[in-house]
């Protein structure tokens, strides 16, 4: 049964949704496990996420795309609607990504890139639009990342040659990666799973047994990939959601300030890890006392340092998206040659700071663009978190744990990791649950004439839940939502 308020075109059979919540569910199933498992099962020669060469690959997201587009064709009039309310700030690193292939160091990536990011982003909004409901973030992430885990899990046990790293570094020497080519890979979906999977514990949308469960899985995966990073970004991510979901209503107030301190510590702490700020660095004067590891980060501060005299080449918008990183180790006359000789013949592969890479590709407008990003969904979440508090933790959740996570991974943006996609998810999912909540504040109430369809709605609390002993409205809505 629809939730009331919901905008529902007039007309429409139940089936039509059903239709619409099984195509996007699928093409999102298919778009995350094609994102997590290499292109190339030989997990000897890569541990990346290679490029859509190969023609099983190509007609997968072809038809991935042509799916999502008809789903928006279809639902026009509500697709836009959803646009204006979707984070500006992700909309102008899409179309700064795009123009970026002008100046682009090398427009041949930078256009394969570009490819899938708006096949993406077709899906993103498709899974708004299409089988809405308000809890489709977590009903259809969920599944698939736990699948994966699961997966990852048996894979381990029965081929341990390929699903364990054994090399002779202290850092990866078995360490986990399941099916996903690196273990800092399985280590941010076991985060996903695993806060999922308390927030379905919490919010109490699944049995307990199933909770635990898949919190079990999770955990196993988190571990058993070594990957600190992820294991700190799922304990804080955990205790906010504790905080948000279990604070009593008489100190419900205080949550947006705990919660703003949070997000703004998070975000010094990556400008003093890049040094962009003087004497900001002072800051991180604590973490060899708290993780036991120096402030070269597991040596990435040698990475940072390499890569930052490269932004120092074009520090307004970049060397364009996606173009200073190759797949596989670059050749002489690439740009990103220079970092072998610096770092003593290795080739990282990435900039492993998702702050850092942003500003690489996109200068400091891009940079200017990701934090403004991460300010708008925070004020959405929050937002959201005043009318339907478990929906709105759970985006506040997510967002902790990436702004972390980002401090050593490259996950803003990047069309080739799983973690662009379930946060871009999220931030599409928020858009359509606040013009659901605005729908239902102010609705158009119209007289019976022909052309127009009567849905009940609820006037929304704004201290918290909606209550069912709120008057009905009978609101009239066009056939053509």
């Amino acid at each position: 049964m629809r939730a009331a308020g919901t905008l529902v075109p007039a007309g429409e059979k139940g089936s039509h949704e059903r239709i619409f919540s099984f195509l996007t569910a699928t093409i999102a199933w298919v778009m995350i496990v094609m994102m997590s498992v290499p292109a190339n099962p030989d997990y000897y020669v890569t541990g990346l996420v290679t490029n859509d060469s190969s023609s099983l690959t190509r007609t997968l997201w072809l038809s991935i795309f042509a799916i999502a587009i008809v789903i928006l064709l279809l639902r026009i009039s509500l697709s836009l609607r959803v646009i204006r309310q979707v984070n500006v700030f992700f909309l102008l690193f899409v179309v700064l990504a795009t123009v970026s292939i002008l100046w682009s160091i090398d427009a041949a990536q930078t256009g394969i890139r570009l490819f899938r990011l708006m096949v993406m982003c077709a899906v993103f909004l498709a899974i708004a639009v299409g089988g809405w409901d308000s809890r489709r973030f977590q009903e259809l992430i969920r599944p698939p990342i736990t699948l994966l885990l699961a997966g990852s899990i048996v894979f381990c046990l029965v081929r341990p040659d390929l699903a364990i790293h054994h090399d002779p570094e202290p850092e990866l020497f078995n360490a986990w990666r399941g099916l996903f080519p690196t273990k800092n890979a399985l280590g941010g979906a076991a985060a996903f799973g695993f806060i999922l999977w308390a927030h379905a514990w919490l919010s109490r949308e699944t049995g307990r047994v199933w909770a635990i469960l898949g919190a079990f899985i999770a955990a196993v995966c988190l571990v058993k990939s070594r990957s600190s990073t992820s294991t700190i970004a799922t304990f804080l991510s955990v205790t906010a959601l504790v905080i948000l979901m279990r604070t009593p209503g008489s100190m419900r107030r205080s949550v947006k300030f705990l919660s703003t301190a949070l997000i703004l510590t998070t975000l010094l702490y990556s400008l003093a890890m890049l040094k962009i700020v003087p004497g900001l660095d002072i800051i991180l004067a604590p973490i060899p006392m708290i993780t036991g590891k120096s402030l070269t980060f597991s040596n990435r501060a040698d990475i940072w340092a390499a890569v930052l005299d490269h932004v120092r080449l074009r520090p307004l918008l970049g060397s364009g998206y996606s173009a200073y990183w190759s797949v596989v180790p670059p050749t002489p006359y690439m740009e990103s040659y220079s970092v072998i000789s610096r770092l003593n013949g290795f080739y990282p592969g990435s900039a492993h700071n998702g702050y850092l890479q942003i500003l690489n590709d996109l200068g400091i407008v891009g940079l200017l663009f990701l934090l403004g990003y991460v300010g708008i969904y925070f004020r959405q979440s929050m937002r959201l978190y005043s009318i339907n508090r478990s929906q709105g933790a759970l985006f506040l959740g997510v967002l902790f744990q990436q702004a972390t996570i980002n401090l050593s991974e490259p996950l803003w943006l990047n069309v080739l990791l799983t973690d662009f996609a379930v946060m871009s998810i999220a931030t599409t999912c928020i858009a359509r649950a606040l013009l659901e909540a605005r729908s239902r504040a102010t609705p158009r109430v119209e007289k019976n004439t022909p052309g127009f369809t009567t849905v009940e709605a609820l006037r929304p609390s704004h201290s918290g839940p909606r209550r069912s002993g709120k008057p009905r409205l009978h609101v009239r809505y066009p056939f053509n939502r």
